[in-house]
C-alpha cells in the first residue's frame, strides 16, 4: 500500500479535508504530520491519531520522508520544501491564492488592497514559492464588504472543493499541469507585517484606506495598529462592513 504524507498547519482544514482522503483509505495509507510552529497535543486530539513533526529545515527529517511516503501533499504548511525532497519525492501543495497572481502570504490581503482577482490554487511544489506547475484553480468572488477573514473563509471552501474534485488525479498521478502564465505577484511575510504599521501622516483617499484596513482586519487577530502619540502603545484597528 502506497504511503501519503499529508503535512499542514492548519488544523481545521485538515479536518475538513480528512473526509476526502478516507474515501481512498483502502488504497493508500495517509499520514499526518505538522511542523515543528505547531501544537502536537492539539493535532493529535482532533485527528485522534499519531500525528508526526517533521523540520524540513533537518536532513535526517527529510531522508526520512523520502524513505517512507511516495506522495507529499501540503494542506497550508509554514515550511519551505528543500530542493532534495521535491527531487525525489511528487510533492502537491494546496495554496490559498490564484497563481500566479496570489503567490507567497496571505494573498487575500494583497488581493483587497491591490484590487487584484483571488481564488484558489493546487499545484506542483518546486524550488520557488508557490510557482510549480499548476494542476487545478479556480476564481472565487471578492465583493466590497469582504474583509481578510470573510474572503479567507471563501478561499478555503474553495480549496476543498477542489482538492475534492481533483484528489484521485493526484494520488493516481494522473493529471495533466498547466505552465503558470507568468512570474505573477509574490508576497513575503515581511510584506504584511509592513503594512500592519498604519502610519498616521500618510495621504490615502477613503477607498484606500477602507480597503487596507479591511484587508488587515481578521476576525479576532490584532493586524492593523498605530502608535499613540501620547503614550507611545499600540492602539489596533478592525473594520466591520455590512450591506445595508
Amino acid at each position: 500500500m502506497k504511503k501519503v504524507l499529508i503535512i499542514s498547519d492548519n488544523l481545521q482544514l485538515c479536518l475538513r479535508t480528512l473526509p476526502i482522503f478516507e474515501e481512498y483509505s483502502h488504497e493508500f495509507e495517509f499520514d499526518y504530520s505538522i511542523s515543528p510552529f505547531s501544537d502536537k497535543k492539539q493535532f493529535n486530539e482532533k485527528l485522534l491519531g499519531a500525528v508526526k513533526v517533521f523540520d524540513l529545515r533537518l536532513e535526517a527529517d527529510v531522508n526520512l520522508i523520502i524513505k517512507h511516503y511516495s506522495l507529499v501533499i501540503s494542506i497550508h504548511c509554514k515550511q519551505l520544501f528543500p530542493e532534495s525532497l521535491i527531487t525525489n519525492i511528487r510533492c502537491i501543495n494546496i495554496h490559498p491564492g490564484y497563481n500566479p497572481i496570489n503567490r507567497g502570504w496571505y494573498p487575500q490581503i494583497f488581493s483587497i488592497i491591490n484590487d487584484s482577482e483571488i481564488g484558489a490554487t493546487i499545484h506542483e511544489i518546486d524550488e520557488d514559492i508557490d510557482h510549480g506547475n499548476i494542476i487545478a484553480r479556480s476564481f472565487v468572488k471578492k465583493e466590497m464588504v469582504d474583509t481578510s477573514k470573510s474572503l479567507y473563509d471563501k478561499i478555503l471552501e474553495k480549496e476543498i472543493e477542489l482538492l475534492r474534485d481533483n484528489i484521485e488525479a493526484i494520488l493516481f498521478n494522473t493529471y495533466i499541469t498547466i505552465v503558470p502564465e507568468d512570474e505573477g505577484n509574490l508576497y513575503l511575510k515581511r510584506d504584511f507585517k509592513e503594512l500592519c504599521k498604519l502610519n498616521l501622516e500618510e495621504k490615502l483617499t477613503m477607498l484606500e484606506a477602507i480597503n487596507r484596513l479591511r484587508a488587515l482586519s481578521h476576525g479576532e487577530l490584532n493586524n492593523a495598529y498605530f502608535i499613540d502619540p501620547d503614550t507611545g502603545q499600540k492602539i489596533f484597528v478592525t473594520l466591520n462592513l455590512k450591506y445595508s
